[in-house]
């Protein structure tokens, strides 16, 4: 259903309406297609049990296969319509309107010479393949390349345009393939990265290598694809060891390139901005970051999958900030977007951690109803929360911690000090078992920390004198310099201990066990 969900949030009913005079009545689907489409773009329904229901009420039990032929057919309809669709929209700028046009060209292109209509294509290819070389869609000119190339050799015996068109395949084929390394390198190495947020202990001496085999590629073109995929690989060699002074130097690079160039480079300036408030972040050097948000923001489309995790960066700048209030108004925005729904699993389990921290800062006082639009989090239930988080939950050193951390917090500022006792016993055993000295070595600290509380009854002044070793470790390495991930501190842990201590009093707590 995710799917079909996002393809009804770009094929929307105003542009349906739009293309409707011109649309075949061959395209049209039946009447049970289109209330299927009305029940999706409406939010009535967003799973496929619901839709069944609700398109076949009395029958769910036996309507499964007549629903997916319904929704087959949906489904090529939208893709129909998705290519007559006019792309001259204002969330797109030039290079994305010409891109979108030169693909329907090409398409133009390929069934003329499938009927051998070669000179019909010849004249298509002579309006847009300049466009191609200006705006570096590498792969689109390299296949017009050889159908001149084909044309002018076999057809037309041209010889100049053939020589011509042959050097042209013979450089666009080249920087193809440096175009394709690097993608390839990146995404091999970033896709540990997908569902954990651990540490990469490989990726550093692996990156480096594999960037020395992009690097002439980069230095002898300058193709928008290559400078993308290979300035990422090359990130990756500093941010994968929390190196943020000589990633953010890897980014201001990569900016100032796609800054250079004759068109807006929406999606890189986007990557890479992002990837400048994160090495801000950590540095904290917050004025910069959110400078660099604001300029990221001003490229994006509302609704987009960058645009929520920009909104992700910036919950933690603002928790970072301890603006409390501004990460609670980013949240429920973000949350209540129309499309957060169609997000991957694992990013809206990010957000259910945001909401357990959130609703911890406001049962501390952090957070109260002058702090945020309309602040409040309520009927907040762990059980329910540790059933969202399943992704994570297997994530033994990345996102789990905050997940164990939190729940330790929260019980011990509700003062359920007997369940603390039992979840403290069982994260004692996961810091031995998980967390070594050199891997996440601050959240090691913390939830030694955290233990104390247990070991010194609860007692506040005891638990700053058993703890005091722990805190010392901890402020010996600053968070810029941690060897962690930079969102597995959601609030850095010198401001959670404080919160932590504040809630205890003076009085010992003794066991019912």
């Amino acid at each position: 259903m995710n799917e079909l969900r996002e393809l009804i949030g770009i094929v929307n009913k105003n542009k349906l309406k739009a293309v409707a005079p011109v649309t075949l009545k061959a395209f049209v689907p039946g009447p049970l297609a289109l209330k299927l489409y009305d029940l999706v773009a409406e939010g009535k329904v967003f799973t496929d049990a619901e839709a069944i229901a609700a398109l076949y009420p009395g029958k769910e039990k036996t309507s499964a296969k007549q629903y997916q032929r319904t929704k087959n057919v949906l489904w090529d309809y939208l893709v129909q319509m998705l290519l007559v669709i006019d792309p001259a929209l204002p969330q797109f700028n030039t290079r994305q309107r010409l891109y979108f046009d030169c693909y329907k060209k090409l398409a133009a292109v390929k069934m003329l010479v499938g009927r051998n209509a070669y000179m019909g294509s010849v004249e298509i290819i002579s309006d847009f393949y300049r466009t191609c070389l200006k705006y570096e869609f590498t792969e689109i000119a390299l296949d017009v390349a050889r159908i001149m190339r084909l044309y002018y050799g076999s057809l037309e015996g041209d010889i100049k345009k053939y020589q011509f068109y042959s050097k042209e395949v013979a450089h666009l084929e080249e920087v193809f393939r440096y175009e394709n390394l690097a993608e390839y390198y990146y995404t091999d190495l970033i896709i540990g990265f997908v569902n954990s947020k651990s540490a990469q202990k490989d990726i550093p001496k692996e990156a480096t290598r594999l960037f020395k085999m992009v690097e002439p590629g980069l230095q002898k073109y300058q193709s928008y694809r290559l400078h993308f995929m290979g300035r990422l690989l090359e990130l990756l060699i500093y941010s994968s060891v929390n190196d943020y002074k000589r990633s953010g130097e890897v980014c201001d690079r990569a900016i100032s390139f796609f800054e250079g160039k004759p068109y807006t480079a929406n999606v890189p300036l986007q990557a890479f901005l992002y990837q400048e408030m994160v090495c801000y972040l950590q540095l904290r050097d917050y004025t910069k970051g959110r400078a660099a948000a604001d300029r990221g923001l001003m490229l994006l489309q509302e609704g987009s999958f960058n645009w929520f995790k920009y909104q992700e960066l910036l919950v933690y700048l603002a928790m970072h900030t301890e603006q409390y209030g501004d990460a609670y108004t980013i949240y429920r925005r973000t949350v209540k977007h129309r499309r957060f729904t169609s997000l991957p699993s694992g990013i809206q389990q990010i957000w259910k951690i945001f909401e357990a921290y959130l609703f911890y800062l406001q049962e501390c006082g952090k957070i109260t109803g002058d702090s945020g639009e309309g602040a409040s989090i309520s009927k907040f239930r762990m059980a329910r929360f540790l059933n969202e988080v399943p992704l994570y939950n297997k994530d033994r050193r990345g996102l789990n911690i905050p997940i164990l951390i939190f729940q330790i917090l929260y019980m011990i500022l509700t003062k359920r000090y007997d369940e603390t006792i039992d979840r403290i016993e069982a994260v004692e055993k996961y810091t031995s078992r998980y967390l070594k000295k050199d891997d996440n070595f601050r959240s090691n600290c913390f939830i030694k920390m955290l233990l104390q509380v247990a070991v010194a009854g609860f007692h506040r002044a005891a638990v700053l004198r058993h703890s005091e070793k722990y805190v010392k470790m901890l402020k010996s390495v600053p968070l810029d310099f941690a060897n962690q991930a930079h969102d597995i501190e959601l609030i850095p842990y010198e401001a959670l201990w404080e919160m932590a201590v504040n809630s205890l009093d003076n009085t010992i707590h003794k066991s019912r066990r």
